[in-house]
């Protein structure tokens, strides 16, 4: 179908707050903008971890002054911008456009402020096409999360699917691109808990520490208990959030850190089924025939504990977790984010009121143009694109 259809190539960036590294996916979309109907092709993707120092730098940010925050602000840029062009020039990837999340430092949208790290100005000094970034103030502007914004591109890519759920620093559902709302912490705990445990690990290869654990009943009665959970959608997380509710119940000195792993672990598949049992019963989410499909990705997919404590749990509702190649599990944060970007220049909406809680829908994104405009990059080719489809 997508054949006839124009193509754009872009690259999507996402830095998550698990602190894993910088995601960077080149992808090919396939589409028409009357019929928004769309398609999409990895072409290539690649994680950038972060070293010691920025791990550093990033994990306190939230204490810097505000002059060092401007600081590391702008440095963050460069630090995007060089990876980058490094990447595009490694690879020989002729892109069109650059999207970015960025790296949330704060996030508290019921105070009408959020703020992702990486000055788009200073990342547009490496780049020859526009950059877009800074997603999320808008629809916190006009009163909603902002986020998720993942489940824009869930509609328009991701279609086959009744439910996706992202295993990332937090764990988010989307539902039919319609609904989705930030579930729980995620890898964020699981790493730190795993850091702890060894100094010389960032996460727990395949759940192996959580597997030799056990779970303190005490423990996640408290964690299920926050009342960050019984609140309904809309909403959202930060670390903020996690550090201040979160990390306080688990007790690195009174318990074995396994211990708390797997009880962590079972603290997140519980809020992950009771979110996708409670995706059932949104008006023409249930299938007639078929069972509900289960689309997990995230680096917390490939943590073998958590995702056998969640397939037994959700084969008890009925649901079936369904499989994904690799590339689409690791880089589809940064993949919808180039596609929310292609949207923003196209100045379409990418963010839903009804998913965000917002006053309205909304193109998000700020667009950085590159030093020279006169090549094709520029938006204007954007606009006449659209005449050859």
């Amino acid at each position: 179908m997508l054949d006839n259809m124009a193509s754009y190539v872009g690259i999507g960036c996402m830095s998550g707050s698990s602190l894993d590294g910088l995601d960077l996916c080149c992808v090919e979309f396939m589409g028409d903008r009357d019929t928004d109907v769309w398609g999409y092709r990895i072409l290539k993707a690649e994680t950038i971890p972060y070293d010691q120092e920025w791990t550093s730098r990033l994990a306190g940010a939230r204490d810097l002054s505000g002059e060092g925050l401007i600081r590391l602000h702008v440095e963050y840029g460069h630090l995007l911008g060089k990876a980058i062009k490094k990447f595009i020039d490694k690879n020989k990837l002729n892109v069109e456009f650059i999207a970015s999340h960025g790296h949330t430092i704060f996030h508290n949208p019921d105070q009408n402020y959020t703020f992702q790290l990486g000055d788009g100005e200073t990342v547009s000094r490496y780049l020859d096409c526009p950059f877009v970034c800074n997603f999320r103030n808008k629809d916190v502007a006009f009163g909603g999360q902002g986020a998720p914004f993942v489940p824009c591109g869930e509609k328009y890519l991701f279609q086959a699917y009744d439910i996706c759920i992202n295993l990332g620093g937090i764990a988010n559902i989307g539902v039919q691109g319609s609904k989705g709302y930030d579930i729980s912490p995620c890898n964020y705990v699981l790493n730190k808990l795993a850091a702890t445990h060894d100094a010389s690990l960032t996460f727990d290869l395949d759940g192996q520490i959580s597997s030799q654990g056990q779970v303190l009943n005490e423990v996640l009665k408290e964690l299920n208990s926050l009342p960050f959970y019984s609140q309904p959608p809309p909403k959202s997380l930060g670390a903020e959030w996690i550090e201040d509710n979160v990390l306080p119940i688990l007790d690195m000195t009174s318990y074995k850190i396994p211990d708390l792993m797997k009880t962590f672990v079972e603290h997140v598949a519980c809020k992950l089924v009771e979110a996708c049992e409670t995706a059932q019963s949104i008006p023409g989410s249930q299938p007639s025939v078929k069972k509900m499909t289960v689309l997990l990705t995230g680096g917390g997919a490939f943590n073998k504990t958590l995702v056998e404590v969640f397939r037994g749990k959700l084969e008890k509702l009925g649901m079936h977790l369904e499989a994904s190649d690799n590339d689409t599990i690791c880089f589809k944060e940064a993949l919808v984010f180039a596609f929310l970007g292609l949207r923003c220049i196209f100045g379409e909406h990418n963010v839903f009121k009804d998913v965000t809680g917002s006053e309205s829908d909304s193109v998000a994104g700020s667009i950085h143009l590159p030093v020279s405009t006169a090549n094709d990059y520029c938006i204007t080719y954007f606009h006449k694109k659209k005449t050859l489809i």
